[in-house]
């Protein structure tokens, strides 16, 4: 675990690449993913760099694979074939010997099949929806020719349909056109075809508007869903047929046709031709089908073996493209005709990169071995690079989160695993609600294999990556149930309980030879005074635990302090860290004495008996506001000179952290100004020799190196102590007033869980009724889980982390680095594992 105290210690190093094994050395660099890249060219236009051409292939490589997998999307069996791919498996399969120019020309190959097969499809299922809206035409049509013979008898077979309904000589042209009646008649003419069923009332508005009522529309419903041949979608249709007089009105219902997407489509005249059409669009649709079977086979086949292979093939192009992204960083040496690299890697990784860079040769054949060599980093402070497991990955995520740890300082994540869920313990102490979350941590533990390998949603994902976290938090709360001896607001007496009533009349009397074993006493529960005691109890456990944390934190950092490398480090350590932890512990840790001392002490039984023992908050108080008052009562012998020793420290520490401090840190200012002008020339001297050169890195620099700047002001620097100082005092009082929210979060849970039994459980049980015990024992449930397993374990969770963030890592966290970001195919491929 000693790895995690501190971020890895690293190295700037400089890589010398032919430019034939360039390619070969990044991709064996990617599947190490221990080198963070600097970018060489910051000036240079991303559209001018030496591989953009490549950038480009590859981007245009992915464009005909997101062509391709919205081709697999659209076919819902192939589609599984896609889900059944693993990344892992296409990551290993990848690893094809293909090259990308093959592949390129595969892509285009399959894209010009492809969009050729979707313009042949479209053809097809238009002609198929014409046809089908025709042949419904044709069979409607035929029912309102047939409902107008009705009253005048059947016309003979060959005879013009319209006859009977104009004059018995007439004769017509083809459907749609006009034709002409006997002498004396009247010239008509049709049009019939399909609209959507939900444009019907408009449309014969609009016609019976345009035509002046000069027409005859009889429409017939379509019972199943007719596709639109233009637009593809199912919808529901009607067939119409309108009949009308003259050219111009035919001009005009064939215009309102149009502009309300209606098709319409020609139909003889006769009732032999119109039967001898349906005919052949029946048969026509029957070979079409054919056809389109045959199309969809053809389509789906193809489309299943891009299926199999798009992962790998999307896998692969991520790949090269991230290769020549990460080579568009680098310097080109013509003279040398190698590439020349800069990145950040830990120190302890130099043997693995260099046997990377053998591999990498080997590969690509080349005759020049690739350079890796140490450089110096000039005012730069190297990446934090915080080595984690599965089960310590959450935790230094929430540290992450507040901001990424200065380069070697102390790492808050690893008290956390431990400080985190222990405080969420104190805030959600229950052995039942605690045994909730302990189940459904310890299923996403169980499954964590089968999770890990899908998709999952925000709402699974965010529990499913803390799910050690939600173990720990579990446990504590458990622990922290037993002590507080709660299941489910209900006292458990495992032990036995030390109070007994002698009889029915009297209270009940403890039993001074034994205490209870293990936590609070049961008997508490209920008891008249059960909440003053509880609320004794808890904020004096928040301010004990509040104070451990912060101290704690103040020792982090001198640890801090004792890292640098520098004259600062000593005056850290002894004018900034010790005056804190004097102030701290001469005001708050003799609360915290006076807390343990009034639990230990009996006080009715002491040889002057004190019935009332003081309050400590008010002797605080007066312990600055009225110094000279002695205390009433005393609490021991000496308090009231105590009183005055504290006070003293408190006193000397100020002076310590902010005049003394500054006297000494103008002193050091003035002789390191008086010194960098030769340290500046020396180092100008050194950099300007050739050659490349190793030396020791500072391991950690503190913001208050500032100092050591010639161009940094010291009344900016005396400034930033002043603040320092005073928002240390005011942050002592607040820090330790904002852990009393671990005493009223653990009281609310507590209380409410108490009402839901009271009022939902307890009440009904003892009003006898069955089926009202069911009811009310389901409502309990699902409050319990909505509100005191959901709510408030987020609430807790929250005010946790807010603990952590403010109180406890604003003593020693600078949190200004920067994250270790290494080129690696692993987040390349899997942004979300980040």
């Amino acid at each position: 675990m000693g790895h995690l105290w501190r971020s890895e210690p690293m190295q700037l190093v400089q890589l010398f690449v032919q430019i034939e094994a360039a390619h070969d050395t990044v991709d064996e660099l990617g599947n190490l993913g221990l080198i963070q890249f600097r970018d060489l060219n910051p000036d240079v236009n991303a559209f001018q760099r030496n591989f953009v051409n490549e950038v480009k292939r590859c981007d245009e490589m992915e464009r005909k694979l997101r062509f391709f997998e919205a081709q697999v999307a659209q076919e819902p069996g192939v589609k599984r074939l896609l889900s059944s791919v693993s990344v892992d498996g296409a990551a290993s399969s990848s690893s094809t010997t293909q090259s990308l120019d093959e592949l390129e020309g595969r892509f285009d190959e399959l894209e010009k099949e492809l969009a050729q097969m979707n313009a042949n499809q479209t053809m097809l299922n238009r002609n198929n929806n014409e046809l089908v809206e025709l042949q419904h035409v044709l069979t409607k049509d035929a029912v309102f020719f047939q409902e107008a013979y009705g009253n005048v008898g059947e016309p003979r077979r060959g005879e013009d349909a319209r006859a009977p309904l104009l004059a018995s000589g007439a004769s017509s042209g083809v459907g749609g056109d006009m034709f002409g009646a006997a002498a004396g008649g009247v010239k008509l003419g049709f049009v019939t075809g399909v609209i959507a069923r939900d444009k019907i009332p408009a449309f014969e508005r609009v016609l019976w508007r345009a035509t002046r009522g000069n027409l005859f529309m009889r429409q017939a419903t379509v019972e199943q869903k007719l596709r639109d041949p233009v637009s593809g979608v199912e919808v529901e249709k009607n067939v119409f047929i309108i009949f009308f007089q003259g050219d111009r009105l035919q001009q005009k219902i064939k215009k309102i046709c149009e502009s309300f997407q209606a098709n319409v489509y020609p139909s003889p005249d006769t009732t032999r031709e119109r039967g001898e059409l349906l005919n052949q669009v029946t048969h026509r649709l029957q070979d079409l089908e054919v056809v389109l079977t045959r199309s969809r086979e053809n389509r789906k086949q193809v489309l299943a073996s891009v299926a199999v292979h798009l992962q790998a093939w999307r896998t692969r192009v991520m790949k090269e493209k991230a290769i020549y992204h990460t080579m568009n960083m680098f310097n080109y040496d013509i003279g040398r005709k190698c590439l020349i690299a800069e990145g950040w890697c830990p120190k302890t990784a130099t043997e693995e990169i260099q046997y990377a860079l053998r591999r990498a040769t080997q590969r690509s054949g080349a005759l020049v071995p690739s350079i890796l060599s140490v450089i110096r980093a000039v005012h730069e402070q190297p990446p934090t690079y915080n080595r984690t497991s599965k089960y310590t990955k959450a935790f230094q995520e929430i540290v992450n989160a507040y901001g990424i740890a200065h380069y070697r300082e102390v790492n808050p994540a690893v008290l956390s695993i431990v400080t985190f869920p222990f405080l969420f313990g104190v805030m959600f102490g229950d052995v039942g609600h605690g045994f909730f979350l302990l189940i459904f941590s310890l299923i996403l533990i169980i499954k964590e294999k089968q999770l890990g390998s899908q998709k999952l949603n925000e709402i699974i994902a965010m529990p499913f990556g803390g799910r050690y976290v939600l173990f720990l938090m579990s446990l504590f709360a458990i622990y922290a149930g037993f002590i507080y001896n709660e299941f489910f607001s209900l006292p458990m007496d495992i032990f036995g309980t030390t109070w007994h009533q002698p009889n029915s009349t009297s209270g009940n009397i403890p039993d001074l030879t034994r205490t209870y074993a293990f936590g609070i006493d049961p008997a508490w529960k209920g008891a008249p005074n059960e909440l003053d005691f509880y609320n004794s109890f808890k904020m004096k456990m928040s301010i004990v635990f509040g104070i451990l944390q912060m101290s704690v934190g103040i020792f982090l950092s001198f640890f801090n302090a004792m890292a640098m490398k520098r004259p600062h480090s000593v005056i850290n350590m002894w004018l900034n860290v010790v005056p804190q932890i004097m102030f701290l512990w001469s005001i708050f840790g003799y609360m915290c004495f006076l807390i343990f001392y009034k639990w230990y002490i009996d006080w009715p039984h002491l040889p002057p008996p004190i019935p009332n023992p003081p309050f400590i908050l008010p002797l605080i108080i007066n312990m600055f506001l009225q110094p000279s008052t002695p205390p009433d009562p005393l609490m021991f012998p000496g308090q009231h000179t105590l009183h005055y020793f504290l006070l003293a420290v408190a006193g000397i520490s100020l002076m310590l952290m902010l005049p003394v401090k500054l006297a000494v840190l103008k002193m050091l200012h003035n002789k390191e100004h008086n010194q960098v002008g030769h340290e500046k020339h020396h180092d100008d001297h050194h950099d300007h020799a050739g050659g490349v050169v190793h030396h020791q890195q500072d391991d950690f620099d503190d913001e208050c190196l500032d100092v050591s700047h010639g161009d940094i002001e010291f009344s900016e620097v005396a400034i930033h102590q002043v603040i320092h100082t005073i928002e240390f005092v005011l942050g002592a009082i607040s820090n330790t007033a904002s852990y009393l929210r671990l005493w009223a979060l653990s009281l609310a849970h507590s209380e409410l869980s108490t009402v839901f039994w009271d009022r939902l459980v307890a009440g009904p049980v003892a009003g006898g009724s069955v089926p009202m015990i069911f009811v009310f024992w389901s409502v309990w449930f699902a409050g319990t889980f909505a509100v005191l397993l959901v709510m408030e374990s987020l609430s807790a969770f929250l005010h946790a982390l807010r603990l952590h963030w403010v109180e406890f890592q604003n003593k020693f966290y600078i949190g200004d680095g920067t994250r270790f970001a290494p080129f690696e195919y692993k987040t390349i491929l899997n942004p979300e594992e980040q």
